[in-house]
């Protein structure tokens, strides 16, 4: 006897943010699961919120979605969402995938309704519970939207006779995945359905998503994000000029993209396009500051630096980026960038006071005397004010004592030399 039993562990598109949507979701048919089974009295309410062919609602359409039969037909189900749902939510906004999943739940419901009073009325009384319709939408979507990420699966093989158990796992295209799901739900309705089983609620559901896919526009998302995704594929296999074409092709759709302004960056980096390299840097370093992500800039100037050495960028970006650095407890990264800013724009308003900053650093958080020295003397090269040259001078007089007092101490922590015995 050889038995093969397979499951969906993960997809390969990465989930932007916390999905609250899909939690909330999960956490009601949990709710609702645990409460109508372990609330005596409580299986009145379960069979009022189902949704029975004979006398539709729209309302049951939808809290029926929200009951389910048994643990298995639970986890089944939110193992599925768990899945599919995440990656859409992140993509499409919480309140659109609400949205779109209580029109799966409806309507996917309501066509199996239509179809067991079309085809089986003796069925009419029978409940209409589960999710199984409302997941199949979101599958829909997810053709649509991204179809080109790999499905990953868990296979268990048994053999009974042989003694013979294997386990293993295999990716496949979302795309050939879900689309071999549909027809094997075609396949089981049309030959034998499992009484029980809702298999035109699966194939409606399915369908409505992909049409709502469409009309909501995911089919061009889609195709644009899957540049990126065969982007990374090239840039993983070193292929760098492939993974740039592709990254340049996104950002010819999507120019203010900051993530993928760095993923260009670093290839042109690797290509030895080092002019190139700077300018997206520069470019998503802007992006992330307009979008209030200062911390984010500091991480990309910081990588810029680490890549491409002193790369100057925007006076109004380099403070911002030097008083963040400050701020988050990086002096050493922060005096460097009030020091670059007074290197590149000299004739700034405001050179002076951050080659000023620069000095208070160096002397007074990291202790370091010969650097505030030097950038003390560059500050004095340049065309002050009377009260910053003030306050310059100021500052080499209290570096010079600083400098000073270093040479006593170590002077005093050498061990003295014995004369030799005459």
């Amino acid at each position: 006897m050889y038995y093969l039993f397979y499951i969906p562990v993960g997809t390969e598109a990465r989930v932007r943010g916390t999905p609250w949507g899909t939690i909330a979701l999960a956490g009601a048919s949990l709710g609702a699961f645990l409460y109508f089974n372990f609330t005596p009295g409580s299986e009145p309410d379960f069979y009022r919120f189902a949704l029975y062919p004979g006398a539709p609602s729209i309302l049951t359409s939808i809290t029926s979605s929200f009951l389910h039969t048994g643990w298995l037909h639970l986890l089944s189900n939110l193992i599925y969402l768990g899945i599919f749902a995440p990656p859409i939510e992140s993509r499409i906004g919480t309140v659109r995938f609400l949205a779109a999943y209580l029109c799966f739940a409806g309507l996917a419901n309501l066509a199996q309704a239509g179809w067991m009073l079309a085809y089986t009325p003796e069925l009419a009384s029978m409940p209409i519970v589960g999710a199984s319709g409302a997941v199949a939408g979101v599958m829909g979507l997810f053709l649509v939207r991204l179809y080109f990420a790999r499905l990953k699966f868990a296979a268990v093989t048994l053999m009974y006779f042989q003694g013979f158990t294997r386990a293993n796992k295999f990716a496949l295209p979302a795309f050939v995945a879900i689309v071999l799901w549909f027809v094997l739900q075609g396949i089981y309705q049309m030959a034998q359905p499992v009484e029980g089983t809702a298999y035109i609620s699966h194939l409606s559901g399915l369908a409505i998503g992909v049409a709502l896919g469409f009309l909501m526009g995911l089919a061009g998302e889609g195709r644009l994000e899957r540049r990126l995704f065969v982007g990374d594929r090239y840039a993983e296999r070193g292929e760098w000029y492939a993974a740039l074409g592709e990254y340049e092709g996104y950002l010819a759709k999507r120019p203010n993209d900051a993530d993928v302004l760095i993923r260009s960056a670093r290839v042109q980096r690797v290509t030895h396009q080092s002019a190139a390299s700077q300018s997206r840097f520069r470019e998503a370093i802007a992006c992330r500051l307009r979008a209030g992500q200062v911390e984010e800039a500091c991480d990309t100037f910081d990588e810029m630096k680490r890549l491409l050495g002193d790369v100057p960028v925007p006076s109004g970006h380099l403070l911002r980026i030097a008083r963040c650095f400050e701020e988050r407890g990086r002096p050493s990264d922060a005096s460097r960038a009030y020091e670059a800013y007074g290197r590149h724009f000299p004739e700034a308003a405001g050179a002076g006071a951050a080659l000023l900053k620069c000095i208070d650093i160096e002397r007074r958080v990291l202790n370091n005397p010969g650097r505030a020295h030097y950038v003390c003397q560059e500050l004095l090269k340049l065309s002050l004010s009377p009260d910053v040259e003030k306050l310059a001078r100021e500052r080499m007089d209290a570096v010079m004592e600083q400098l000073v007092r270093q040479r006593i101490v170590m002077r005093a922590s050498i061990p003295k030399r014995a004369n030799p015995a005459a």
